[in-house]
C-alpha cells in the first residue's frame, strides 16, 4: 500500500499509455505504480541493460487502479496492486497469470511472503514491498507517546488530525478501534464504523493518502494516518521530534505486489523486469531508496543496516501479530463505498 503521489515523472506517448490506442515500440514497458516506489536509478539501470524505455505513471489508492483497469482503456504491462485487490483483479480477470519459470530470479522471495490468501500459489502477483499502517505523531505534542487510534477521535485534536483518503484504510482504523476485524461484513457494525468517521471528520484538518508524511513533518498536523515507509523516512530525518506506531488494538499488515495486467502488449518485457528487479543488489537499491520492507531475502546483504534494524521498517513478530490483511469483501464492499461517500459529504 504506499505510497507518496509525487511528480510524474519519465511519462511519454501519454496517448498510447491512457487510450491504448498507437503502436507499441518492442522496447517499450509501461509500468502504473504507486509513487515513490520506484527509484529512478533503478530505472535507467534496467533501460541500460534491455534498452527497454520505461514510461510510469502513478496512482493514490487501489480503487483508482482498479478503475483504470476495469475501463479498459489503460495500457500498461506492470502495475502494484495491494493484497486485497490482488484477488479482486484476479476475479475480474484484469490480470495476466504469472509463469514463475519466467522470472529467473523467483527464488529470492522469502517462502513466508508467498502463497498469501489473496493469491494462492502467487498465480498472478510477486510480493514486491510490505508493511504497516499506523500513526506517525509529533513526540513534542505527546510526549508521553501515543498507543490508540482514540486520539484519532479525541476533540482535543480537532485540526490537527491527517487521515488517508482510502476507504478501506479509514474504516480499519473505526473497526480496530471497536475491537472489530477490519475485514468486518455486519452491515450493522460498518454503520457504527461509519458515524464514528461522520463524526470525526469534523477533526479532520486534511484526508491525503499522497504527502501524508511530509505535512506531518511540516508541523501542519501532529497526528497522520500512514504507511510505515514514507514515516520512517521523515522520523529518520527528525527522530526527536517525530514517531511512528502501530497501536494497541492492531492495524493493516498490507503487502503491496507485482502484476501484468491482462491487457499487456510487452508481456516479455514485463518478464524481464520482473526478474530484474528481484536481484538481490538492485531489489536493495529499491529499498533503500524507498523505505520499504521488501520480500527478496538476499537483498538483505544490500540494504542499509539503519534500514534493516528500523522497527518502523521491519515490524517485529509481535507487531505483526496484531494486525491484519485487509481483504476482498465482495459484496460487502458496495455498501462501505455508499458509507463512504456519506462521510466525505459531511
Amino acid at each position: 500500500m504506499k505510497r507518496v503521489l509525487a511528480a510524474l515523472a519519465a511519462v511519454v506517448c501519454s496517448a498510447v499509455l491512457f487510450t491504448g490506442c498507437g503502436k507499441q515500440s518492442e522496447k517499450t514497458l509501461n509500468i502504473f505504480i504507486w509513487s515513490a516506489y520506484l527509484p529512478d536509478e533503478v530505472i535507467a539501470e534496467f533501460t541500460k541493460r534491455t534498452g527497454i524505455h520505461v514510461n510510469y505513471d502513478t496512482y493514490d489508492s487501489n480503487e483508482a487502479l482498479l478503475e483504470k483497469l476495469q475501463s479498459g482503456v489503460a495500457d500498461y504491462d506492470i502495475v502494484v496492486p495491494s493484497d486485497y485487490m490482488v484477488t479482486i483483479l484476479a476475479n475480474e480477470g484484469l490480470v495476466h497469470p504469472l509463469d514463475h519459470s519466467k522470472i529467473t530470479t523467483w527464488g529470492n522471495l522469502n517462502p513466508k511472503f508467498l502463497n498469501k490468501k489473496f493469491d494462492p500459489e502467487n498465480k498472478v502477483s510477486m510480493p514486491y514491498f510490505w508493511g504497516t499502517t499506523g500513526i506517525g505523531y509529533n513526540r513534542e505534542k505527546f510526549p508521553d507517546g501515543v498507543n490508540s487510534w482514540g486520539v484519532l477521535f479525541d476533540p482535543a485534536n480537532a485540526g490537527r488530525i491527517l487521515m488517508l483518503d482510502d476507504p478501506r484504510e479509514c474504516f480499519a482504523v473505526a473497526l480496530k478501534y471497536m475491537g472489530k476485524s477490519l475485514n468486518e461484513t455486519d452491515p450493522e457494525i460498518l454503520r457504527q464504523a461509519a458515524e464514528l468517521l461522520k463524526q470525526q471528520k469534523k477533526l479532520v484538518k486534511t484526508y491525503n493518502s499522497g504527502d501524508f508524511h511530509n505535512i506531518l513533518a511540516s508541523g501542519d498536523v501532529d497526528l497522520a494516518h500512514g504507511y510505515n515507509g514514507q514515516m520512517a523516512e521523515v522520523i529518520a530525518e527528525a527522530p526527536d521530534r517525530l514517531a511512528y506506531v502501530v497501536p494497541s488494538e492492531g492495524g493493516t499488515f498490507w503487502m503491496d505486489a507485482v502484476c501484468i495486467p491482462a491487457k499487456s502488449r510487452n508481456v516479455e518485457n514485463a518478464y524481464a523486469f520482473l526478474s530484474f528487479i528481484m536481484e538481490p543488489e538492485i531489489n536493495a537499491q529499491i529499498v533503500n531508496g524507498c523505505s520499504y520492507a521488501s520480500a527478496n531475502e538476499p537483498a538483505k546483504k544490500f540494504i542499509d543496516p539503519k534500514i534493516l534494524s528500523d522497527d518502523d521498517i521491519y515490524p517485529p513478530d509481535e507487531v505483526l501479530d496484531r494486525c491484519e490483511f485487509i481483504e476482498d469483501i465482495g459484496e460487502t464492499a458496495t455498501l462501505l463505498d455508499r458509507l463512504w461517500t456519506e462521510i466525505k459529504a459531511q
